[in-house]
């Protein structure tokens, strides 16, 4: 054994492990492991905990933007309700949202035999946009009846672009990384793509004409969170079966 050998100690055998060198990045490569191909699958089931938690406190923190109108003592249901009509549409928005957003999340991760590092941090980055949820929607309420309404619709359109283009990067890795638990047939891939693309122009549109038709760009906005609730192809019986409780596949 040489000088500069190390002796690792096992439960079935003893063998030397040579230090890691400097030099020609031997060392960096004993720290680090930038390529994926390298790097480990492992279940999503703790990666799907996360998301679940993060769109649960969104959820919550949305109510909190409800409050009692005091103004008329004894004053009706119907006027609390009058008197919080703003809030309470961009509430209904924001579940909405929300819900829409847990739908893509359960799919995508019901789809996939795992995550590698790459991957975790793509979901993770994900959730971002869910984060700004709450304050979007407190923003667009707040505009309500004013001339500055286009700002809150330009927050929330702009919040929408985010989770969009970083779900679209998401799904693109796992295709070229073949993370999926069944391969996409290229006309699957095809039609993916066609609504990613869709919905992504329909959002950019909606940022840009935010501050002169804010109403147009809020009826785009509501119809492409409205769309995140239909069921598609991949939520056929058989299609990707969910590997919860499976070594190797995610759980959610």
């Amino acid at each position: 054994m040489g000088r500069g050998d190390r002796l690792v100690r096992g439960p079935l055998a003893v063998t030397t492990e040579p230090p890691p060198r400097l030099g020609r990045g031997r060392f960096l490569r004993h720290v680090y492991t930038f390529r994926s191909a390298d790097q480990a699958v492992h279940p999503a089931t703790r990666l799907a905990g996360f998301t679940d938690a993060i769109l649960a406190i969104a959820a919550t923190l949305l109510v909190l933007q409800l409050s009692v109108v005091t103004d008329r003592p004894g004053a009706g249901l119907a006027h609390q309700i009058w008197a919080q009509r703003a809030a309470l549409v961009s509430v209904l928005l924001g579940f909405i949202w929300i819900a829409g957003a847990w739908v893509l999340s359960h799919r995508a991760l019901r789809q996939l035999r795992g995550v590698d590092h790459y991957m975790t941090l793509l979901v993770i980055a994900s959730t971002l946009s869910i984060t700004l949820i709450p304050f979007a929607t407190l923003l667009l309420a707040h505009g309500y009846s004013h001339g500055d309404f286009w700002v809150g619709v330009e927050t929330v359109c702009l919040v929408v672009l985010i989770g969009t283009v970083l779900s679209a990067l998401g799904t693109d890795y796992a295709h070229r990384h073949r993370l999926l638990a069944v391969a996409a047939s290229p006309e699957q891939r095809r039609a993916a793509l066609t609504i990613w693309y869709a919905v992504l122009t329909l959002v950019v549109i909606a940022v840009l004409v935010a501050p002169w038709v804010p109403w147009l760009a809020f009826a785009i906005v509501v119809f492409t969170r409205l769309s995140a609730l239909l069921p598609l192809y991949s939520d056929r019986i058989g299609y990707a079966p969910d590997h919860a409780g499976e070594a190797g596949g995610p759980a959610h």
